[in-house]
């Protein structure tokens, strides 16, 4: 009896895994596409009749771990794509649950990709990720971009040697030294940037043929959660020079007919306001960029001075331009500000912000009627392992 007793008292210390799911039997979901479905959305925003077309990218364990023992060489499939349709995530989860013979696990989530269709409709961006959001397994730093075109081509593309094409485009993304593309942004960062009503940039991703391109930005209106238009390469360039997210890069300027190239090393921002006045209020931004030149077109001897002063200057210049053309168009087309300056006034100048806060970048819009003047400072540190270029042959 005391036996019996002793063996019932430790069987209530014992846990089970009530909900264990053996590990072949789970589908690592690595990637989500999320495209417009046969039901596209009501101009009205009856979000009821809406629906998606989700694809997923799940790994093979088996793959990739024979891949590793190969040295790298991929001689099988590593990855498979499914699609799905439905009106809500999790139907179309549940749907894929009958449909597959691996159970969706997104404890291995790392991107979600929107199309740029379902991102313009009326809060079908924020429908889409409130699934990931509440989900207990997706985590808060699954990368999120904006595709344009559709979303399930990007996952299409083949890149050689790799394991797949959502981990390709996460190395392409991880990229620092790019002032073309913008910093990876996390659906952590997003959910905030949604609570506080707080415009903002995102990924734009692009798939061409088979290969894809991060090159360029999506701009988002946070008041109603969709995709107002995208940046181009030199707007996004111009918008990274304001925002202190990336600090590296390169830059193309004319000399006589030639090209010098020059490679951002450190980039410094300031900004400043008038705020005596709301209508307009006015903005000073100053960026101060140190860096090299690594390659150069023209026969220069940098030992000289004038050239060093001359390259410097059209640097200078190139750099106002370039931030110029990204101020018009945030402040102009689109009217919504990414560029930072609602979060200056927030930090800076608490008393102002909360008078324009509710009209920012709506309705009366202040950010649209702000004005917004750059000056810039170049310094050249390093001209190379040469002094001067080499003498070519002109045909003369």
């Amino acid at each position: 009896m005391m036996l019996f007793l002793c063996l019932s008292v430790t069987c209530i210390f014992l846990s089970g895994c009530w909900d264990r799911i053996e590990l072949e039997q789970r589908g690592f979901v690595i990637g989500v596409a999320i495209d417009e479905g046969s039901e596209p959305a009501d101009p009205e925003y009856k979000g009821s009749a809406q629906t998606f077309k989700v694809t997923f990218q799940v790994v093979i364990p088996a793959g990739l771990k024979q891949m590793s023992q190969q040295g790298g060489t991929l001689s099988g499939q590593t990855y498979f794509n499914v699609s799905f349709e439905g009106k809500s995530m999790q139907a179309i989860i549940a749907k894929m649950s009958t449909q597959t013979s691996r159970m969706p696990f997104f404890e291995h989530l790392k991107l979600i990709v929107v199309s740029e269709k379902v991102a313009k409709t009326k809060y079908g961006f924020a429908n889409v990720l409130d699934f990931f959001l509440r989900n207990n397994d997706a985590r808060r730093n699954v990368s999120i971009m904006i595709a344009k075109g559709a979303a399930s081509k990007v996952f299409e593309i083949t890149p050689e040697g790799e394991k797949g094409p959502v981990m390709f485009i996460q190395s392409i993304s991880k990229h620092k030294q790019s002032i073309s593309m913008v910093a990876e942004t996390r659906i952590g960062d997003i959910h905030e940037y949604l609570l506080k009503n707080e415009s903002f940039d995102l990924e734009k991703v692009t798939a061409v043929n088979k290969d894809v391109s991060l090159i360029g930005a999506a701009v988002m209106d946070a008041n109603k959660n969709n995709l107002v238009g995208f940046l181009n390469e030199t707007e996004t360039q111009g918008l990274n020079l304001i925002k202190p997210k990336i600090n590296g890069g390169a830059l193309e300027v004319k000399m006589g007919d030639s090209l010098v190239v020059f490679e951002i090393e450190r980039i410094e921002r300031k900004i400043q306001a008038d705020t005596t006045e709301l209508k307009p209020i006015r903005f000073h931004i100053h960026v101060s960029i140190e860096g090299r030149i690594s390659e150069t077109f023209e026969r220069i001897d940098f030992l000289e001075q004038d050239p060093i002063d001359e390259i410097q200057k059209k640097v200078k210049e190139e750099v106002v331009s370039i931030i110029q053309k990204t101020i018009s168009k945030t402040q102009n087309e689109y009217k919504k500000d990414v560029l930072g300056m609602g979060a200056y006034l927030k930090q800076n100048k608490p008393k102002v912000w909360n008078k324009v806060k509710n009209n920012w970048d709506t309705e009366t819009n202040y950010f649209s009627k702000s004005e917004i003047s750059v000056t810039s400072t170049v310094k050249i540190r390093r001209i190379g392992s040469v002094n001067k270029t080499e003498k070519r042959n002109d045909g003369q």
